[in-house]
């Protein structure tokens, strides 16, 4: 087919392997590489057959890929939608293929190969080869292969294939020379040595080969033709190592009591230590209450303290760090979690009292301390007690956890140092060593209680544990740099949704903890847009509160406004698909995170006044260059002489590409934590820092906002024509290009008065269209008319029937940020007013004049000619107060908002300024509340037209309608003689309605001047000024 129609499909094979490299780059975007590897694999397959590279037409293949990649529909759309079945429907069609592939080659191997004698299969080779019926030479002299090395040789056959063959390898390569031959036929046609095929040992087929065996390595042959060997040695096998032994945890609470070897543990067990040396205040504890109780006299008998070593006590204080429980010295009480010390429990040297006013007052707020923030910390990591926390307070419980754990190491230290040495490691050696760390940890303690709220939202506690953090961090705080620390670390979750929503236009927030969200409208065909959160209405006063004291924080206003800015203009530069591209300018594959750059810049800004601040001790040692390093360098500035850049490019690139990969690598740092963090802050400077985070992160979020503004006002005004949409609305909505739609809305307002069934939508939008389509072709299918009150168009009134019809405007999503159903329907409503403005000038200009059937026009008038010419001046009344009105209204109307788009610096500058255009248009159309007494006169004013139309008419009908020109003035065009005009003249003087509609008139002049009047001089509405004056100077008396 495609031979046949050549002539006409022209192909061009350059533009047809750039679209399919374009669908094969698609597929790996869109991350389904695989697809498209697949693809490029069958294309090559396609144009290496060989009917192909035969055709006398060598477009024949582009031409037959251009015609696939027509009728192919949405490939890649196609296959992300049903994704898991295009991928095993590809899966089981590659073994197909390469099965065909080589059903192919052997069926081509078969061709190629020469004719079978029959005769080569009568042989059988395999049993025939295995006999010696070569004989061996006859030099009797030992061979340089002796048994041994036979035996040591290293042999590739399998053990069955080498059971009949009894001589050595190197011999059996000569029997092979030999028998190849003996195997060429004699002269009489003899093949008789000739072997069966070896596809089926010990059966005869009609094909056969012989393939030359490779060469064989064996170990004590030095020969050179057997260094040749391509043999792989593999390792020798091992046995399976064994099983990694381990046993099921008890995790039964009475183990412990059951298998505890230290009795001075047990509660119900009174141990009393042996004391250090004979001396008798060695045994202080004993001795003094056994004092007491010999001065007493028998009066008073105190119990004798439990005593243990000091020892004891200070693993058992150690062992309380880590899990708090009941023991021998302390009480923990699990309802109210508190630790006391117990009362009648001491070491030998100090007395019970004495130890346990010691312990309380310097040890056990520690102990609690460390509970408490162990508990915090396992409450917002491994989520038990049934609290739902947030991704921001899980960062900052891992700072905490960051912070407690040298002091968790240093305990551990510290056991290790009183197991070894006991004497020296004592209870007030170690209170004196560990005090400025139990100072740390009531600090971390006051500071989490101030910080976390357990109640309100999601969305409030992180945002609240923020503004307190933030709140730690002014330079009068002493803490101050503990708290900035923390609040970088805690800023991480923050700072990962804003990356995504960056990166993705998606955001990812799972656990309702970001300070804005998306709201869905109920329209589903319109994106929801971005609104900032705010708390139920159920909720407590206390979380109302809470929630009001965020705004007054810096970095919460700092975050709110930058998301509300981000999510239009990301959404936006998603919808226009250049996300990407400005992701792309960055011209970096892996760019940084937004966490990673507020720490940098973080830094940055703190050596600006402090100096280079100092990095961790694995940062400042220098890794030592490996030879390979140092030979790519000295590879590439050898070669720096070669003027050839292809020479240049193949000598240099692999080393190029290492030494990129090692710089890339060298950037590329592992996270830094909390206590690195800290450290580098207090090895910094030992003065307070300023508000650093906050201005850090203004200048980040400042930079990529400028970046996607740039691209998202671009969008608006090349991509969506938003220019181009806004002129076409002031056109046909405000009326500007009036001489365009003037046949539509005159026709439209003769149909009404005609009470015809006009109010249908699809005849109105079509022909609208109709009118606009060859000044507006691509913008005239987006423009509607709809019908919203089926109550109203049935109104005779022009200007009350107007009132049913809306203009809708179809636009894509991106431009329904800009212009909202709210500015649609202000739009609305200046076209509806100038629709009665120009129904009332079209009904007062196409009034014909009456004329009189009287011999003399030019005699005096009479009652009935002054009563027509009270009329005629009334039309010219009303003529000049449209024409004032209109006048106006076209003066707001010409202002082109499309011109200051350009100036335009962010969407939400865009948005306001549109706002603001919309706003002063309504406003100088005078449709605001605040004008509400003016439209009501400027509505008398419009029926009043109605009325003088119905007068008009009613007088043409009794005079007779006659036009201005006419010659004969003595006979009307009836046939009705002078005496019956007179007649129905009189008749008419007698029902006309000219004084009460001129006095009506009079009366809506006035009060249009008087409410001008008011609002230019009282409201002060300059505007208006122009207006005012018009209508004052002419006011009829």
């Amino acid at each position: 087919m495609f031979v046949e129609h050549r002539g006409t499909w022209r192909t061009n094979g350059h533009e047809v392997r750039r679209r399919l490299d374009d669908l094969v780059e698609r597929f790996r975007v869109e991350g389904m590489a695989p697809f498209g590897k697949t693809f490029r694999e069958l294309v090559i397959k396609l144009l290496a057959r060989p009917e192909i590279k035969r055709s006398p037409t060598p477009e024949l293949a582009w031409t037959m890929l251009d015609f696939l990649l027509i009728m192919s529909s949405e490939p890649v759309q196609d296959i992300r939608l049903n994704r898991v079945t295009r991928n095993r429907s590809r899966l089981s069609m590659i073994p197909g293929i390469e099965a065909s592939e080589k059903e192919q080659k052997e069926r081509k191997a078969a061709i190629d190969r020469p004719p079978i004698n029959p005769a080569e299969t009568e042989v059988d080779w395999t049993a025939l080869l295995s006999e010696d019926f070569l004989e061996p030479p006859e030099d009797d002299s030992l061979s340089d292969w002796s048994d041994e090395s036979d035996s040591d040789s290293t042999c590739t056959l399998l053990p069955g294939e080498n059971v009949g063959t009894s001589r050595s390898l190197l011999d059996m390569a000569n029997i092979y020379d030999q028998a190849m031959q003996v195997a060429v036929p004699d002269r009489s046609g003899n093949t008789g040595y000739l072997p069966p095929g070896f596809d089926q040992r010990g059966i005869r087929s009609n094909d056969f080969s012989i393939a030359q065996p490779l060469p064989l390595s064996l170990l004590n042959y030095q020969g050179s033709h057997l260094r040749m060997s391509r043999v792989v040695q593999l390792a020798p096998l091992k046995p399976p190592g064994i099983a990694t032994q381990y046993r099921v945890s008890d995790r039964n609470t009475n183990v412990l009591s059951r298998t505890i070897h230290a009795h001075w543990w047990h509660e119900n067990v009174k141990v009393f230590a042996l004391p250090s040396n004979s001396n008798p205040m060695a045994n202080f504890a004993v001795g003094y209450v056994q004092l007491l109780n010999r001065n007493a006299c028998g009066l008073l008998e105190l119990p004798l303290p439990k005593t243990t070593t000091e020892s004891c006590l200070m693993r058992e204080i150690l062992f309380m760090f880590v899990r708090p429980a009941s023991c021998c010295f302390f009480e923990f009480d699990e309802q109210t979690r508190r630790i006391n010390v117990r009362s009648n429990v001491s070491i030998c040297t100090v007395t019970a009292g004495t130890l346990q006013g010691f312990l309380q007052h310097n040890l056990v707020p520690a102990l609690e301390d460390m509970m408490e923030l162990r508990r915090t910390i396992d409450t917002h990591t491994l989520h038990f007690d049934g609290i739902r926390t947030t991704g921001t307070l899980e960062c900052f419980a891992y700072g905490l956890r960051d912070l407690i754990q040298p002091i968790c190491q240093l305990l551990i230290a510290y056991e290790e140092r009183v197991v070894r040495n006991p004497a020296k490691n004592t209870l007030v050696c170690f209170i004196m060593e560990f005090r400025v760390h139990f100072r740390q940890l009531r600090l971390l303690r006051h500071l989490a209680e101030d910080v976390i709220l357990n109640m309100g939202p999601p969305h409030l506690r992180s945002a609240y544990l923020l503004s307190r953090l933030y709140r730690h961090t002014t330079p009068q705080v002493m803490h101050q740099k503990l708290a900035t620390a923390l609040l970088l670390v805690t800023l991480k979750r923050y700072c990962n949704i804003i990356d995504g929503w960056w990166r993705r236009a998606t955001l990812e927030d799972r656990l309702n903890e970001f300070i804005v969200e998306r709201c869905v409208e109920d329209d589903a065909d319109r994106r929801g847009y971005v609104r900032k959160r705010s708390v139920d209405l159920d909720e407590s006063l206390e979380v109302v509160e809470k929630f009001k004291q965020l705004h007054a924080c810096p970095i919460y206003q700092l975050l709110l406004k930058h998301a509300l800015e981000s999510g239009e203009t990301q959404d936006l530069l998603a919808n226009v698909n250049l996300l990407g591209e400005m992701l792309a300018t960055t011209n970096e594959s892996q760019p940084p995170s937004l966490y990673d750059e507020l720490t940098a810049q973080v830094f940055a800004q703190v050596k600006v006044y402090c100096g280079d601040v100092p990095t961790d001790e694995e940062d400042a040692q220098e890794t030592e260059e490996n030879p390979e390093q140092a030979a790519d360098k000295v590879l590439v500035s050898n070669v720096q002489g070669i003027k050839n850049l292809d020479l240049f490019a193949i000598f240099t690139l692999p080393a190029q590409r290492r030494i990129a990969e090692r710089k890339r690598l060298r950037k590329t740092k592992k996270p830094i934590q909390l206590a690195s963090i800290l450290s580098r802050l207090e090895r910094s400077t030992p003065l307070q820092l300023k508000a650093e985070i906050p201005e850090a992160l203004r200048e980040i979020l400042r930079k990529r906002q400028c970046m996607a503004n740039e691209y998202a006002m671009r969008a608006y005004y090349k991509e969506l024509q938003l220019g181009e949409t806004v002129r076409f609305l002031r056109h046909t909505m405000m009326l500007e290009a009036y001489y365009l739609l003037l046949p539509y809305y005159t026709a439209l307002f003769s149909r009404i008065e005609n009470t015809e069934n006009w109010a249908r939508d699809s005849v109105l939008s079509s022909k609208l269209y109709r009118v606009l389509l060859p000044h507006y072709p691509d913008l005239a299918d987006n423009l509607h008319v709809n019908v919203i009150s089926k109550v109203t168009c049935n109104s005779t009134k022009v200007y009350e029937a107007l009132e049913a019809l809306e203009l809708v405007y179809d636009m894509p999503v991106a431009m329904q940020v800009i212009l909202t159903d709210k500015h649609m329907r202000g739009y609305n409503s200046v076209w509806r007013l100038m629709l009665k403005v120009k129904w009332a000038v079209w009904k007062l200009e196409n009034l014909v004049f009456l004329r009189r059937h009287k011999g003399n026009p030019y005699a005096p008038l009479d009652l009935l000619g002054l009563t027509i010419r009270r009329l005629e001046i009334l039309r010219f009344w009303l003529i000049y107060l449209i024409n004032s009105l209109h006048t106006h209204i076209m003066q707001a109307v010409a202002q082109q908002f499309e011109l200051r788009i350009a100036q335009c610096k962010n969407i939400r500058h865009l948005r306001t300024l549109h706002d603001e255009y919309l706003s002063l248009l309504r406003k100088h159309c005078m449709l605001t509340d605040e004008f509400r007494d003016f439209r009501i006169a400027l509505d008398q004013l419009f029926h009043l037209v109605f009325v003088l139309d119905m007068e008009w008419t009613s007088c043409a009908c009794y005079l007779g309608q006659n036009d201005a020109l006419c010659l004969d003035f003595t006979l009307s065009d009836d046939g009705i003689d002078d005496g019956e005009s007179e007649r129905r003249g009189m008749e008419y003087l007698a029902l006309n309605q000219v004084v009460e509609i001129e006095l009506t008139y009079i009366r809506c002049h006035q009060t249009l001047a008087e409410i001008l009047n008011s609002l230019v001089y009282k409201h002060d509405h300059g505007f208006l000024t122009a207006l005012e004056v018009a209508i004052n100077t002419s006011v009829p008396h």
